[in-house]
């Protein structure tokens, strides 16, 4: 058997066979135009099928890009005049030049519109009517080419070459008399990004999205415009809970008790400065604001509303029926059966849990959004799982009457990346209008050549260009029936060879790498870290599960290194937190004998409860005793008594650090040397021997200093008593 990127290669060359084949029935492509079109035309609407009798509406707005002013510029519908009459051929010519020529313009006066002066940077619209007979297309089944062309004076004459186009499919209308089955998926999927501190990041994006004309505003425009059409959403809960989040103030990460684990609810002294965060998925969608914050600014006051607004109108649209569910964060699958498998069971099991929350009735989905999925990603996926792949990840897109197939024991729905890519230049491919058509335009041909599968088609996130509020109007054929994404899955499958799959070398190359779940496995190690530090039960752990999961999103492949420094954010900021548990040592210590008291202080620096260890390391000359587990309250200080032993007279040094119960370093850690003074035998005996010489001496000396000091006295007792010798002269003269 050929390997799947064989098979895609030998598929590409029958492919352009075919495109070359189908040279009779397409013009020649032109050589691309070396600047853009002085005038830019977009089309807002058009018949979106070829009416058998009748005429041909075409509307839009054309602009002045240039310097210099146009006048008389007319604007003339053009149509090709052979039909593709395949979908192989038409995604050929969905991808040719925007300047080639794909049929002639309709020149008849009061077919086209003219606008008399456009000065540069103006925009005018125009309207056409065209009747369809002047258009010079056969009466037969297929897709056309039609557009507008503009052509005006300028300061170089009007010639035969357009100034602005503009060009889309229109089908035919099909001439059976069955109907073709399509279903029409509408995503919610975007980056989901978080601050350090655990908030949801880039509120200035979520407020774009959020406002008229947004991308989730536009979601929803797109939902009311169904009406009573069926249509499925498909939805990474990650958006949803980011979304809740913001309506309910976005908080931060929070190290406060869980409130649902009884006597451990928070005090009012307890309530946490930075939010919280319950387990309870519904808590966890509207956690606790804080309550010693100052009040929201007006923008993020304004953030909080637009969020609720929308979370409150899509639980309304949504009613009862399930929604396509993505597995949070919308992760890389294909990159976590490879790197690290026990994120897929998180990611599902999380989805479930927002969804529950929200009260959403959900139904757990994969699609990928490059529509391809390795085969061990397949085959770890839980069953019971709605799988979408596009017709783009087999080697030979596989043929079944109900686009659901049999593989690797699961049922996959096949969609189609034909309609999915939308319209041709220079019209962006996915303006709501070349994606109406190009739907339409896939439908009629599957009518034509007899092919019963439905049409499965997921529309872009990001809608370009005009409103989309007319999308589903214009589907409602009568040839063309919209049913929910669930009719089809739940419907009998035609087993293929895993075989057929074709997930190449340049499909493994886009997954992220073994680096983003390193980074990510270190953030969630260092919550359960601080999970175990912190003394009563939180939801840390799945906070951080939480903020880790959105950054191995299949949406961060294109910059995986932005999504790695995103989860070294959460590491580094949780290590802050741990860093705040702190041992103070004194400087120096110094033993009188080989024992002694050493004291530090253990400073709890986080306002909550925490239980550590502070483990004391020497040189293995010196032993330390006391210290052990220690619980302190918020923002509180422990003294810490050490007893100090050794029987080496030096300088020896102690590390003192502080490790949660199992003896993990949480970050802070202390040095200090103690000195230790003890005397040795020895030195006391030669103290011993010196004290006796000195008192032997002493007591040699003692009495000759005592009889020597007692005749000194005497002599001076017998000197006193004596008379002076004058005084014995004068007795005797007299």
């Amino acid at each position: 058997m050929p390997r799947p990127s064989v098979l895609r290669a030998a598929l590409a060359g029958l492919l352009t066979i075919g495109f070359v084949c189908g040279a009779a029935l397409a013009p020649a492509v032109a050589a691309p135009a070396e600047e853009p079109d002085p005038l830019l035309v977009h089309i807002d609407a058009i018949s979106p099928v070829l009416p058998g009798r009748g005429e041909v509406e075409i509307s839009g707005t054309v602009t002045n890009t240039s310097d210099e002013t146009f006048t008389r510029v007319n604007l003339h519908a053009f149509s090709s005049q052979t039909p593709i009459l395949d979908s192989i051929l038409l995604s050929q010519s969905a991808t040719i030049d925007p300047n080639a020529d794909v049929g002639p313009r309709v020149t008849v006066p009061g077919t086209f519109d003219t606008v008399d002066v456009l000065v540069p940077g103006e925009t005018a619209p125009f309207s056409d009517s065209v009747p369809v007979e002047l258009l010079g297309i056969p009466d037969q089944d297929g897709v056309y080419w039609i557009g507008i062309h503009a052509l005006g004076d300028s300061s170089v004459p009007r010639d035969i070459v357009a100034d602005g186009r503009a060009r889309t499919f229109i089908p035919a209308r099909p001439s059976t008399n069955r109907a073709q089955e399509a279903a029409v998926i509408l995503p919610v999927r975007n980056r989901v990004w978080f601050d350090a501190d655990g908030r949801v990041g880039g509120t200035e994006r979520w407020a774009r999205r959020l406002a008229d004309g947004g991308s989730l505003d536009g979601a929803l425009d797109m939902a009311d415009s169904a009406g009573s059409t069926p249509y499925s959403w498909l939805v990474d809960p990650a958006v949803l809970l980011a979304l809740a989040r913001l309506a309910a103030g976005n908080v931060p990460r929070s190290l406060a008790p869980e409130s649902t684990v009884a006597g451990e609810e928070p005090t009012p002294t307890e309530t946490p400065t930075d939010g919280e965060t319950a387990s309870d998925p519904a808590e966890t969608l509207t956690p606790t604001a804080p309550q010693t914050t100052d009040p929201p600014n007006e923008e993020d006051a304004a953030l909080a509303a637009a969020a609720s607004a929308w979370l409150a109108r899509f639980k309304l649209l949504v009613g009862t029926n399930p929604v396509l569910t993505l597995p949070y964060g919308d992760l890389d699958l294909s990159a976590a059966v490879r790197n690290d498998r026990t994120r897929v069971d998180q990611a599902l099991a999380r989805a479930a849990e927002v969804m529950a929350g929200l009260g959403l009735p959900s139904r757990p989905t994969v699609a990928p959004s490059n529509d391809v999925l390795s085969p061990e990603a397949i085959a770890a996926i839980p069953g019971g799982t709605t799988i979408l792949l596009g017709d783009n990840a087999f080697a030979i897109p596989p043929s079944s009457p109900t686009s659901v197939v049999k593989l690797l024991g699961h049922e996959v729905v096949v969609t189609s990346t034909g309609a999915e890519a939308g319209g041709p230049g220079p019209t962006a491919a996915n303006d709501p209008l070349a994606l109406r058509q190009r739907l339409l335009s896939e439908a009629a041909l599957r009518l034509a050549n007899r092919d019963k599968a439905p049409l499965v088609v997921t529309l872009p996130t990001v809608w370009r260009g005009e409103d989309a509020a007319s999308f589903f109007t214009e589907l409602e054929r009568s040839w063309l029936d919209i049913v929910p994404v669930a009719d089809v899955a739940d419907r009998w499958a035609s087993g293929v060879p895993a075989s057929l799959l074709a997930y190449t070398d340049s499909d493994l190359a886009e997954e992220l790498d073994a680096r983003n779940f390193a980074a990510a496995t270190r953030a969630t190690d260092t919550a359960a870290l601080v999970e175990e530090v912190l003394t009563l039960q939180t939801t840390i752990m799945g906070q951080v599960r939480d903020e880790v999961l959105v950054t191995l999103s299949e949406q961060h492949r294109p910059r995986p290194r932005l999504a790695e420094r995103a989860s070294a954010r959460v590491e580094d900021a949780l290590r802050d937190e741990l860093g705040k548990i702190e041992i103070e040592a004194p400087t120096s210590v110094t033993l009188s004998s080989d024992s002694g008291k050493l004291g530090a202080t253990l400073v709890n620096g986080l306002d909550q409860p925490v239980t550590v260890r502070v483990q004391a390391t020497t040189d293995g000359d010196l032993t330390l005793t006391g210290g052990g587990v220690r619980e302190l309250g918020p923002l509180a200080r422990s003294v810490l008594r050490y007893d100090a032993s050794t029987t080496q007279p030096r300088v020896h040094h102690v590390r003192l650090t502080v490790t949660s119960v199992d003896g993990v370093p949480l970050g802070s850690a202390d040095e200090l040397p103690i000195r230790a003074a003890r005397v040795s035998a020895l030195i006391w005996i030669a103290m011993a021997l010196g004290a006796l010489v000195l008192f032997g001496m002493i007591g040699y000396r003692l009495p000759g200093q005592i009889r020597s000091r007692r005749a000194e006295l005497a002599a001076a007792q017998r000197t006193e008593a004596e008379p002076p010798p004058d005084e014995h002269v004068a007795a005797e003269r007299s």
